[in-house]
C-alpha cells in the first residue's frame, strides 16, 4: 500500500522512506537522534531518566555515520531536484552529518546555531546552550535561483531590512507533566524553518518525527506532510498533538478529515 500525504507513520524511517515516491519532497525538516546516551549524561542536555522512560532510540557512536548514511541516502531519492533541507545536531556527531551531507551530495548553504536558554549547573565544563541546525539543498551554484529561500519580515534580524542572521535565539518549550518527550522542537523554530524553507501546499518530510512538532508547523502554514516515528510511545503522543492542531486552527484542507473521523486517528 502506497504511502500517503498528511500522514504519520508508527515504523522504521528506514522501511518509510524507502515507500516514497521519487521527486516528491520539498522539504527535509529533521531532528534525528543525536546518538547520545541520555541516561549516562542527561543532566548536561536537562533530562532526567525519569522523564524519557524506554522513549528514545539509542544509536551507538561507532555507528552513527553509517546510520546518517542510510537514512539521508533514500531522502536524496524523494526529494525534488530543488528540494532544500534543515537537520538539528548535537555537537558530538556533527562532523558524521556533515561527511554524510557531502558524501551523497548535497551542498551546505548555512550552519545555523540555535541558542537556548540553559539550567544546568555544571562546575568543570561549558555548559552547553546551543544545538546545530544545518541548511542543505540538492541544487548545484548555478541552480540556486531555484531554491525556496521565503524572507519573511518578522525574522528579520534588522528592523526594517530583510537581514536574517544564522544565530537564532529561540527557548526550548517547557513540558510539564510527568511523561516527557526527550527532544520536543519548540514551535517557533520549525515555524521559522517551514515558513521560509517551503511554500503552500509543499510536502514536508520528517523522517523522525518525535512529538510531532514539525508536522503541527506544516499544518498551521498549509503545508502537505509526511512523517515516521519507531517508538510506539511518542509516536501516541505526536498523534494525540497533531489532532488537538487540527482541531484549535479549524482548518478546512480537507485531506486533513481523515484525523477527525471516527476510524482516523
Amino acid at each position: 500500500m502506497p504511502l500517503e500525504n498528511n500522514q504519520i507513520y508508527n515504523m522504521d524511517c528506514i522501511d518509510g522512506l524507502a515507500q516514497l515516491e521519487k521527486n516528491s519532497i520539498d522539504l527535509l525538516l529533521t531532528d534525528p537522534p543525536f546518538g547520545i546516551d541520555f541516561h549516562k549524561v542527561g543532566t548536561q542536555y536537562n533530562r532526567k531518566q525519569k522523564e524519557l522512560g524506554k522513549m528514545y532510540h539509542e544509536v551507538s557512536s561507532e555507528e552513527y555515520y553509517d546510520f546518517t548514511l542510510n537514512w539521508l541516502k533514500p531522502c536524496w531519492e524523494a526529494m525534488k531536484p530543488s528540494a532544500s533541507g534543515y537537520i538539528f545536531s548535537g555537537w558530538n556527531h556533527l562532523g558524521d552529518i556533515l561527511n554524510a551531507l557531502a558524501q551523497i551530495g548535497f551542498r551546505i548553504i548555512n550552519h545555523i546555531v540555535w541558542k537556548y536558554q540553559f539550567g544546568v549547573f555544571t562546575k568543570k565544563r561549558f555548559v552547553t546552550s546551543h544545538y546545530h541546525i544545518l541548511y542543505f539543498t540538492k541544487l548545484g551554484v548555478k541552480e540556486d535561483r531555484l531554491r525556496t529561500f521565503n524572507r519573511v519580515p518578522e525574522y528579520s534580524s534588522s528592523p526594517g531590512k530583510l537581514y536574517f542572521e544564522d544565530v537564532w535565539r529561540i527557548n526550548r518549550d517547557y513540558q510539564k507533566g510527568g511523561e516527557k518527550t526527550p527532544t520536543r522542537l519548540p514551535l517557533a523554530i520549525t515555524d521559522k524553518c517551514v515558513r521560509m524553507g517551503s511554500n503552500e501546499g509543499d510536502t514536508i518530510l520528517e523522517p523522525f518525527l518525535g512529538s510531532g512538532s514539525v508536522v503541527l508547523s506544516a499544518i498551521k502554514y498549509n503545508r502537505q506532510f509526511i512523517g515516521f516515528e519507531l517508538s510506539e510511545k511518542i509516536y501516541q503522543i505526536a498523534e494525540r498533538r497533531i489532532k488537538d492542531q487540527i482541531i484549535d486552527l479549524g482548518t478546512k484542507d480537507t485531506s486533513l478529515d481523515f484525523w477527525l473521523s471516527d476510524t482516523g486517528k
